[in-house]
């Protein structure tokens, strides 16, 4: 078929089909029928307004699950990795031995302030038994046990007082006097306070005086200078004596520095005892450091939002825009596609071109692929021998293909444009020496170039071929990366024809894109330069899911990074000489953003260590950190593992690719920022030619 032909074709199709995605209605069946076109019309909108609802739904998705993991996981964290007892802490008993060289009196709190009112004389026995071995080992003595939740006014059986004194602890301090009443607690919520100016400080002062209180009860975690000042004031002033001050709450959280500052309170003669009352186990919530007067644990915080926006936000959007662009499609198919589409099939040249450098191993089996393939209609494979310093012609020879010899590399983007000279078709499909197309690809190719209205270009699947033999962890995560790229990421893009990358593998294109846009070697990515151009010319671009073709990736560190070090820092090339263009293209600008998010996580994870370094606990809440990455890791898998259902072989790699291919690859691209934004530069083998590329 010539070009007028194919031209006339196409203008013929325009006078009875309206296209969407994968629907093609007649117009007498659009604008004939008076309830379809409203219905088609509100499916457009709606068709539009995915994107924004996605984005919506991403949000409510994404945030509630942010704060759940910075609030809920903290009691996952405390069952799984908290219980521990004051003996984990030696800084605390330290202080707690000094306290009590000081006379101060030691009380056992339970064992995990649990309430006694509620146990059996066996239940108590035994938690108070528990509790008098740790302080035995601690080296303390435990002169009696304080029921907690006493000062509330919640007595205690009899028979649990006398379970509790046959373990060998008294149960009385006569000072206190709580007579089934609520003691008011002087200092109570001070943790709050922040001036010597607040009301609460000048009122409980004025009160103090005027109750003239034997016991003085505060808790360990309002303890802060306010507190202490508080108590100076009044015990140095005072005519009374014999004062029992009693901080309850001692436990594995709380600061040396608290049990240093009360057991100073020993000095004052109005002071008769200082009472401790310990809970021997707890829940273990970290220290709080600070650096400078910046808390790290809000710079946690920070940490983990920037995973949250960076990470988990975007890929439920995409994930979720999927899912709905995928829904309203086949909500379409069902609702308009006509029983009877008139035929659509082009049986015209279709021209295949195969450039080769050094792939006498693999274009062998490319060729036979690419004569086997289910197209009707007439093809020609051309194959362009860029320079082979290896049996590269040789192997060519032996199939019918039509054969390009250069002498003298002259790089694939030269190539190509030299077997574009000598193609006939009306569609030329592009594809490499080292990939093998499915037999329906060329044909899937065409049927969604001639029957998607305005497509000028058509990227086809690229998947990681799965050749027999033992795989090493490197490939399995590029299949994985290769099936989310196909799956989501260019799968969305061709929703508005806008892919950005035609891929090497397998792209078809129709003549009149050669004639305005060619290959160019300002570039070392001639693809993605390529599809730039042809995008800035408003040329439509979208994808075949159907036309498949599989590729050779790299098995080892060495070889994946030379691929990636080309992909990636050409990518940068091709924004820094498309950038007024790419600034106004939305998916341009998120890719360009990854390399700065990337260069922002490689500077967080830089100073994690430091910052980890800071906590007194470096093993408990490093265990505590790796909880917390558990959940973004599950979420990741139940976000994608649709894509995974015709490969479930790869599931059990995902997390390993989370974890470990994620970091490799944010510092791979990371590097290679750097390079491009220091002008630095890189030295890339592109064929037998090393370039210094900026």
């Amino acid at each position: 078929m010539s070009k007028k032909q194919l031209a006339d074709f196409e203008a013929s199709q325009k006078n009875y089909v309206v296209n969407q995605p994968n629907v093609r209605l007649t117009r007498k069946e659009v604008w004939m029928g008076e309830k379809k076109f409203p219905d088609l019309f509100n499916k457009l909108i709606f068709k539009k307004s995915i994107p924004l609802v996605s984005f919506f739904l991403a949000i409510l998705i994404t945030f509630p699950i942010g704060v759940f993991l910075c609030t809920e996981t903290d009691h996952l964290n405390d069952a799984t990795f908290g219980k521990i007892t004051i003996l984990d802490e030696p800084e605390l008993i330290n202080a707690l031995k000094d306290a009590q060289d000081r006379g101060v009196i030691m009380g056992i709190h339970g064992w995990e302030h649990e309430n006694y009112s509620l146990l059996t004389p066996f239940q108590a026995k035994e938690n108070v038994g528990k509790g008098k071995l740790v302080f035995e080992k601690a080296g303390l003595i435990p002169r009696v046990f304080i029921s907690p939740f006493e000062i509330y006014g919640i007595p205690t059986n009899p028979s649990v007082r006398q379970a509790i004194e046959s373990a060998g602890v008294a149960t009385k301090l006569p000072s206190l006097k709580t007579n089934g009443t609520y003691i008011d607690e002087y200092t109570w919520s001070w943790r709050t306070m922040e001036s010597f100016d607040d009301p609460r400080f000048q009122t409980a002062s004025a009160k103090i005086r005027e109750d003239h209180p034997q016991t003085i009860v505060l808790h360990a975690m309002d303890w802060n200078p306010y507190v202490n000042q508080f108590l100076i004031n009044y015990l140095s002033s005072t005519n009374e004596t014999n004062i029992t001050v009693r901080m309850d709450d001692v436990e594995v959280n709380t600061p040396k520095e608290v049990v240093n500052g009360i057991s100073q309170m020993t000095q004052y003669k109005s002071v008769g005892r200082v009472v401790l009352a310990v809970i021997p186990v707890g829940t273990w919530k970290g220290s709080d450091p600070a650096i400078g007067n910046i808390k790290v644990n809000k710079i946690m915080v920070v940490y983990f939002w920037f995973f949250i926006i960076t990470s988990l936000l975007p890929l439920s959007f995409f994930v979720i825009w999927k899912f709905l662009s995928g829904w309203n499609v086949k909500r379409n198919q069902n609702s308009y596609r006509p029983a009877n589409i008139q035929d659509t099939e082009y049986h015209g040249l279709v021209s295949i071109i195969v450039p080769a450098y050094n792939e006498e191993k693999t274009i062998g089996k490319c060729l036979e692929s690419i004569l086997d393939q289910d197209y009707k209609g007439e093809t020609e494979v051309i194959v362009i021998n860029d320079g082979s310093n290896d049996l590269t012609a040789e192997t060519v020879l032996k199939y019918p293909v039509k054969f390009i010899d250069l002498k003298i590399n002259v790089g694939k983007a030269n190539a190509l444009n030299r077997a574009i000279e000598d193609a006939k078709g009306d569609i030329l499909i592009f594809t490499d020496s080292d990939s093998y197309l499915s037999a329906n690809a060329v044909s899937s190719l065409v049927e969604c170039l001639i029957t998607n209205n305005g497509a000028q270009m058509v990227a086809g699947n690229v998947f990681i071929h799965d050749s027999q033999g033992k795989k090493r962890i490197m490939k399995y995560f590029q299949m994985i990366e290769y099936l989310i790229e196909q799956e989501i990421t260019r799968y969305l893009q061709g929703l508005s024809g806008n892919i950005l990358v035609c891929p090497g593998p397998l792209t078809a294109v129709k003549r009149e894109v050669c004639e305005s846009v060619r290959f160019s070697d300002e570039t070392i990515v001639e693809d993605a330069d390529f599809t730039i151009k042809a995008l800035k010319k408003s040329m439509k671009i979208i994808q075949e899911p159907k036309a498949k073709v599989y590729t050779n990736a790299p098995e080892t560190f060495q070889a994946w990074y030379k691929q990636r070090k080309r992909w990636w820092y050409g990518n940068l090339q091709v924004w820094r000489l498309h950038r007024h263009w790419a600034m106004r293209n939305a998916w341009m600008v998120l890719n360009y953003l990854g390399y700065i998010i990337g260069i922002c996580s490689i500077i967080l994870i830089m100073f994690l260590p430091y910052l980890l370094l800071q906590y007194d606990n470096l093993l408990l809440i490093s265990l505590r950190g790796l909880s917390y990455s558990i959940f973004p890791v599950l979420l990741f898998i139940i976000f994608t593992a649709s894509i995974f259902t015709r490969d479930k072989k790869l599931l059990p790699m995902l997390i390993p690719y989370v974890l470990v291919y994620s970091t490799i690859k944010v510092v791979t691209i990371s590097y290679l920022y750097l390079c491009y934004l220091t002008g630095r530069g890189l030295k890339i083998q592109f064929g037998p030619r090393i370039i210094e590329v900026r």
